[in-house]
């Protein structure tokens, strides 16, 4: 038999009910209330957002999805009125994240008929192990990849401007080790870039070199200073060493927090070398002016006494100028008296010319022909007749001639002359002179010599006879 709940129990499970509405009507509200919330945020996410149920068709999409890509609710990928690589692209993402995976990465997407990139992310909605649909959003980044290639671009233009630059470009760490450095080192110190790295500067200097410049890149890093013109010797892989001129500005980062120094260095081997010459010829330069304006002092003073010497002398040789013009005066009177006397030796000569000549016509030629007519043997007449010859040669200009333009004959070459002018044959010559045939030969060929006919083409008598 059921027992009726009296009024005190109805009344409680009333009032129980009532709580149960309200906090029924609470926890509604507040589901709506975060429902909006959620929306809201979603709505204003600035990128696509949206979602599809387990059977593949959208139920959510905010309004930037909206914008990019229309009203895509309540239908499915293939319905959708886009591009078909774009399509085909989300229908694997799709299939890929109703399997279970996220899926995510950057892909190119055509929205609104406009290329761009986006990182695309989808990922299963699970509920206790069992998928029921899916979320996805897409964030442009095509501003983003703009920025990045022309970045890379902008790095490219800066590898390229170091790489071709004649100068060794590098970074150093707070601690002064390379962490960057261009391909230039191999050029100036013989070392790959590669091999730079992670070392210090100082490593590649002789060490009391390595120590001086040390101490003045402390001082520099200390003070966080820009630096440039320091010199310093450095090492090259061979051995030599290499004069280079280092310029450093310091690194800091967004903060302001000092990350090293970067700068250039460049090879002024060459140009030391030649500063080092051209000090070397200036020094020899200043010596050489030096000695040559003590020999210019010690000139100069000399000259002073030369010149005073010369007055001294021009003194002195006025007043033999002046004896001289007297002298002169004399001697131009005994220059005339001179005259007069070489006039009359002149006028003698010429008459005891004449005498000779007549008197050797009347007096020597006659007899000379009386003997020659008479009856003497050959030989004799021959004589005669070389005697006669030599008188006329005596008087007429050959002789002259002979004698001044020839004086290196000897005698007997004069006499082997003058019998060849005669016309005798060397045998001729031979017997008049009592000498072989052998030795006129060797005379002619001598007075050949002498006359400067030798081996030439010209008759030795023709040639005597034209100096007549």
């Amino acid at each position: 038999m059921n027992t009726q709940p009296t009024y005190e129990e109805l009344a409680q499970k009333v009032k129980s009910l009532e709580r149960q509405v309200s906090e029924s009507q609470h926890i509604q509200e507040t589901l709506k209330s975060n429902q909006a919330i959620l929306y809201a945020a979603i709505e204003n996410l600035p990128f696509d957002f949206f979602a599809l149920d387990e059977n593949g068709r959208y139920f959510l999409q905010n309004s930037v999805c909206v914008k990019h890509w229309g009203d895509v609710i309540g239908k499915v990928p293939e319905e959708l009125d886009i591009d078909k690589d774009t399509q085909k692209l989300w229908i694997e993402n799709n299939r890929r994240a109703f399997s279970g995976e996220t899926v995510k990465g950057e892909v190119q997407y055509a929205a609104n008929d406009q290329a761009g990139f986006y990182f695309n992310i989808i990922s299963p909605i699970k509920d206790k192990g069992r998928i029921r649909g899916i979320l996805g959003i897409n964030l442009d980044i095509t501003d983003l990849k703009k920025i990045e290639k022309q970045l890379w671009e902008s790095r490219q233009r800066f590898l390229s401007l170091v790489e071709t630059t004649s100068d060794w470009i590098w970074e150093v760490d707070r601690s002064g080790t390379y962490i960057f450095s261009n391909q230039k080192v191999k050029d100036i110190l013989g070392y790959d870039r590669h091999a730079v790295i992670g070392k210090k500067p100082f490593d590649f200097m002789p060490p009391n070199e390595a120590r001086k410049v040390a101490k003045r890149f402390n001082e520099f890093s200390k003070s966080r200073r820009a630096f440039s013109g320091l010199e310093n010797i450095n090492l090259h892989k061979d051995g030599r060493e290499i004069v280079l001129e280092t310029n450093g500005v310091p690194v800091f980062d967004e903060n302001g927090k000092y990350l090293g120094y970067r700068g250039i260095d460049r090879d002024i081997t060459e140009r030391k070398l030649a500063e080092n010459a051209l000090e070397q010829i200036n020094t020899e330069l200043e010596n050489r002016v030096a000695a040559r304006t003590a020999e210019l002092i010690e000139a100069n003073t000399q000259l002073k006494e030369e010149i005073s010497e010369r007055k001294q002398f021009e003194k002195s040789l006025r007043k033999r100028e002046k004896e001289l013009k007297n002298k002169t005066l004399q001697l131009q009177e005994l220059n005339s008296a001179l005259k007069v006397l070489l006039a009359k030796r002149d006028e003698d000569r010429i008459v005891l010319e004449e005498k000779m000549i007549s008197n050797a016509r009347e007096l020597v030629f006659p007899y000379l022909a009386k003997l020659n007519n008479g009856k003497l043997p050959d030989k004799e007449k021959a004589f005669i007749n070389i005697i006669e010859s030599n008188l006329k040669d005596i008087l007429s200009p050959f002789a002259r001639s002979l004698s001044s333009k020839y004086l290196g004959l000897t005698p007997t070459e004069i006499q082997v002359a003058n019998l060849i002018k005669q016309g005798k044959t060397t045998k001729d010559i031979a017997e008049l002179s009592n000498l072989s045939p052998r030795t006129i030969e060797f005379h002619r060929d001598n007075i050949r010599n002498k006359l400067g006919i030798k081996n030439k083409k010209v008759n030795l008598r023709t040639y005597l006879m034209s100096l007549d």
